[in-house]
């Protein structure tokens, strides 16, 4: 009776929380969530973002008008549009499953980035990811009559590499309008220097998961040229054809048989055509700087990957920068003037850290992301080194601030402040949560960016963004707010810094298709060249004497290295103006479209299931068949999940269902179920029997998000848990008086408590790392059952893990160890709670297919199955690890990529034991090695194979060989 209470009035708060139509507020008890429409979007949002979410309908809009013709499809109903600003990164998605809908970050590009180039960010994001809605929202065929019975789960278009979606989304954004990343020149500057150092990305590397530069960014950069090249080539509709042809295959990962339709040609073939058409246009472009005298600068670093923002020290003795090789963690790193790479020192170690500015006593004042505010909002936040005490202070809190510069005095930090949908140029005074105040702001869509002060202190000059796609230069007068412009065009203007006599202001542009180092005379108005690249520089800074520049610079291994230059004037080359052959920015009206007034939002609009799917269970054991569906709201404040099984061989079935609720800080989560198992333990005649026992369960959870940090995580969670188990059948045994007294297990009562667990996490990895490579993360759980909770017995488990990584000498060596074990006592715990002993079986093809793995660890190998039990358990497992053979290989566009092979050292120690611990009888150890091969498969999710064996050395050890596909490290 009292489960059944329970289960009806979590059912009726759920339906009640469900359909009560209000103002909503989801995971932020603040946000008051809004709905406006408009003729094929409806957008949710919450206050006060109510100007971009209108802008962003306005943009929609246009988007459709855009894109349906050139993709020759339109969506059945309205797309949803859901805006949210809780992030400091510009970004969005798409789903089209089991709904069209697109999440929009109402944030702006940060100041350097491949999203640089646009006339209108926001039209740009929402327009590539409208691209991704009407491309995979293309079904046709087998795949829609499928969609009509189970809801939409089927998509052909979505089983495609991610060069081709991402490319085609790319090609879209540009294609019709001024900017956007294939009009930009950062994508055209990793083809060409990749392609001059032969180290471009080769078919089969795009098509799977590669590590080298620019890793996942290559699906945008490759796909989208490589796709512009094909359109190009075989005219305007064959988009059009791609999609639909795609739309209706049946046979996934077919594509080199779908664009062979449309175009006679294999993407194999056309991969290697457009790469002989990249050399004849990248070396006009080399051909075209080498005319002019190439001013390269002397390498100081070769890592290539990550080499940004030299300052020279105040003192002139010192060049220091930020280094990340993908090897290690990111450091800021100093270099003796002069000197070379061999003589840099590290100077501090800091997590999630971008743009800084160095003080005259060595100090820095940084950007760092990975801050929690309100534990909802991961904004970027200003922070302080101190060079002599090695603290670090946090000067803002919520701030949203980026890319800091300190006043010759040190008194005063400009910086670019992020606001909705928008971004201006802020000071405050160097202290902790000093108020700030405005200096400059543009107009409702402007973004200011990278600010540096004069040497008087008197003017900043940074690079703005403003209406109609101009990225330019200018300083602003404090004193009077009066800006002057250095320049105006369509170029790419950016990271501007003055000299330390301040006539000359320093910045990188584009404006002849490359990026080099540009020179402004204050005095006479006039630009010069000062660097020529075949590759591009960014980001100058002059050493206080006005004798060197140092700047960063695209490295032809990825990425960027550092690189300096003996500042000569009179080796400057006039600067070429820039020529704008680029069509006129968009212009986007609140007359070009009508959009609804704000209305309050309704989670019952959206919260119907929208799909169905059915599971089949069919080995010889337990046949089985499940039938699901699942449903949220647009913005999250409900979600639910409803399951009926049934067992085809006893016709047993199995309901349950499972209920978020998201409005609170904490999310809360109930979940009820209904199951039939069978178990062992009814003993006839000392023999442990099977019997069938029913199971009415019921959970409240929820969990508590502690401040997140760069260098490390909190968790907390909480359950309420309810069981009835009663006895549903007994074993079929004939009697006989020769036997014992039948021992039925316990049966027939109600057990419930109350668990907690609490978890921490410092662990860190790099790029071409083995797995972690640092830190550790830790976890303790209680679970407590007691009549005042409801239970009928007293019980107490007590759990626990950890796992710790170091890095060994060399590239890849790691030394991993992880410990865990649980206790449990109480009137239901009888001998073997726990069992250590063997690795259990697996079917790795289903594995494959059903995207499940097995656990690397967490193994007593080297004896069979409970080899060892009690009712307290401990188990050490120690690797080695080590990368044998880097592959990154694949075949064309297969849907297999194997990235590497890697061994480990294997060392298991277990004990598990009732009563009086004896080292003979309950511990045990193992000693082994495996195999690990990492792949990926249908060119998304990825897997480990591992092939292993292990030999136990203590009592019962046996040798044991295991192929497993675990999860990759």
């Amino acid at each position: 009776m009292r489960l059944t209470a329970l289960v009806i009035a979590a059912l009726a708060i759920t339906a009640g929380l469900a359909v009560t139509p209000r103002l909503a507020r989801a995971g932020d008890p603040t946000r008051v969530y809004r709905t406006l429409e408009s003729e094929h979007f409806v957008v949710y949002y919450y206050e006060p973002l109510v100007e971009v979410a209108q802008r962003a309908a306005l943009v929609a809009e246009h988007a459709h008008r855009t894109l349906v013709p050139a993709l020759d499809h339109e969506p059945a109903g309205k797309t949803i549009l859901v805006i949210v600003d809780d992030t400091d990164g510009a970004n969005g998605f798409a789903n089209t499953l089991p709904r069209n809908a697109i999440t929009i970050f109402a944030t702006g590009p940060n100041g350097f980035t491949e999203l640089d180039d646009h006339e209108d960010w926001l039209y740009g994001l929402i327009a590539h990811e409208y691209t991704h809605i009407l491309h995979l929202d293309t079904i046709e065929g087998l795949p829609t009559v499928y969609n009509k019975i189970f809801g939409k789960t089927w998509s052909p278009n979505q089983i495609l590499p991610r060069w081709v979606i991402e490319g085609i989304a790319v090609y879209e954004e540009s294609k019709h309008g001024a900017g956007g990343r294939n009009r930009g020149t950062r994508f055209d500057q990793y083809l060409r220097i990749a392609e001059r150092a032969g180290e471009d990305l080769r078919l089969d590397e795009i098509s799977g998961a590669p590590r080298r530069y620019p890793r996942g960014n290559a699906a945008y950069v490759y796909g989208s040229h490589f796709l512009r090249y094909i359109f190009d080539r075989f005219g305007g509709d064959t988009l059009r054809q791609m999609s639909h042809l795609g739309g209706s295959w049946p046979v996934p990962f077919a594509i080199n048989r779908q664009i062979a339709k449309v175009t006679g040609e294999p993407y194999a073939d056309l991969y290697g055509e457009w790469k002989g058409y990249l050399r004849d246009r990248y070396s006009q472009q080399e051909q075209a700087a080498a005319r002019r005298g190439l001013v390269l600068g002397r390498p100081l670093t070769h890592t290539a990957e990550v080499n940004h923002f030299a300052h020279y020290s105040a003192d002139g003795r010192e060049l220091v920068w930020q280094q990340s090789d993908g090897y290690h963690q990111p450091w800021i790193r100093a270099i003796p003037v002069g000197g070379t790479a061999e003589q840099a020192r590290n100077v501090v170690q800091i997590d999630a850290m971008g743009p800084f500015d160095l003080l005259a006593d060595g100090s820095l004042v940084f950007e760092q992301g990975g801050w929690l505010t309100r534990r909802e909002y991961s904004f970027q936040e200003l922070m302080r080194w101190d060079a002599t005490t090695k603290q670090t202070v946090r000067l803002t809190h919520g701030r949203r601030a980026r890319e800091p510069a300190v006043s010759p005095d040190g008194r005063r930090i400009a910086f670019s402040k992020n606001l909705h949908s928008t971004s201006v140029l802020a000071v405050m005074a160097a202290a902790p949560d000093a108020p700030d105040s405005v200096v400059w702001q543009g107009g409702a869509h402007d973004e200011a960016y990278q600010p540096c002060w004069s040497p008087d202190g008197q003017q900043i000059v940074f690079s703005p963004w403003r209406d109609g796609g101009y990225r330019d230069i200018a300083i602003v007068e404090l004193a009077s707010g009066a800006v002057t412009e250095v320049t105006h065009d369509r170029a790419i203007d950016t990271a501007p810094s003055y000299s330390a006599d301040g006539r000359t202001i320093y910045f990188d542009s584009d404006r002849t298709g490359i990026s080099n180092i540009y020179a402004y005379d204050v005095e006479s108005r006039q630009t010069w060249q000062v660097t020529n690249v075949v590759g591009g520089a960014f980001r100058a800074h002059a050493s206080p004497d006005g004798r060197r520049l140092a700047f960063d610079a695209a490295a032809a291994k990825g990425g960027y290295d550092l690189f300096e230059i003996p500042l000569d004037r009179a080796t400057w080359l006039p600067a070429r103006a820039f020529i704008d052959a680029r069509p006129e920015a968009r212009v986007i009206l609140p007359t070009d479209a009508p959009v609804s007034a704000p209305r309050p939002y309704r989670a019952l609009e959206t919260l119907a299931p929208q799909t169905w799917t059915l599971a089949t269970q069919l080995t010889a054991d337990h046949p089985s068949l499940t039938v699901t569906t699942a449903g949220s709201d647009a913005v999250g404040i409900h979600s639910y999940q409803l399951s009926v099984g049934t067992a085809l061989d006893n016709g047993d079935l199995n309901i349950g269902g499972a209920y978020s609720y998201n409005l609170f800080r904490n999310a809360l989560r109930v979940s009820a179920a209904r199951t039939i198992s069978q178990r062992l333990g009814y003993r006839i005649d000392g023999v442990s029997q099977p019997y069938r026992q029913e199971d009415w369960s019921a959970t409240l959870s929820t969990s508590i998000p502690f401040e997140s940090r760069p260098e490390s995580s909190w968790s907390l969670s909480f359950d309420y848990d309810l069981d009835w188990f009663r006895l549903v059948e007994t074993p079929d045994v004939t009697p006989d008086p020769t036997m014992g007294v039948p021992l039925a297990p316990v049966a027939n009562y109600v057990q419930a408590g109350v668990a907690t667990r609490v978890g921490y996490s410092s662990v860190r990895g790099v790029s071409f790392g083995l797995g972690p490579q640092r830190g550790f993360d830790a976890s303790v759980g209680l679970r407590f059952d007691h009549p005042y909770l409801g239970a009928e017995y007293r019980n107490v488990t007590v759990s626990y893990a950890a796992s710790t990584y170091r890095r060994l000498w060399g590239q890849t060596p790691v030394l991993f160890a992880r410990i865990t074990g649980g206790m449990r006592a109480g009137d239901l715990v009888r001998s073997g709670s726990y069992g250590l002993g063997g690795i259990g079986p697996q079917d790795v093809v289903r594995s494959i297919i059903d995207s499940t793995r097995a656990g690397s660890t967490g193994y007593l190998r080297g004896y069979k199955s409970r080899a060892i039990v009690g009712n307290q358990y401990h188990l050490l497992n120690l690797e080695y690890r080590q990368e044998l053979w880097r592959i990154e290989r694949g075949v064309a566009t297969l849907p297999v990529y194997v990235r590497r092979l890697h061994g480990a050292l294997l060392s298991d120690t277990g004990a598990a034991w009732d009563g009086r611990f004896s080292a003979h009888d309950h511990l045990r150890t193992s000693v082994g090695a495996a195999l690990r091969l990492d792949a990926y498969f249908g060119y998304f999710v990825g897997g480990t194979f591992e092939l292993g064996i292990s030999r136990g050395l203590s009592v019962g050890g046996i040798t044991e060989a295991w192929f497993l596909l675990t999860g990759s490290l």
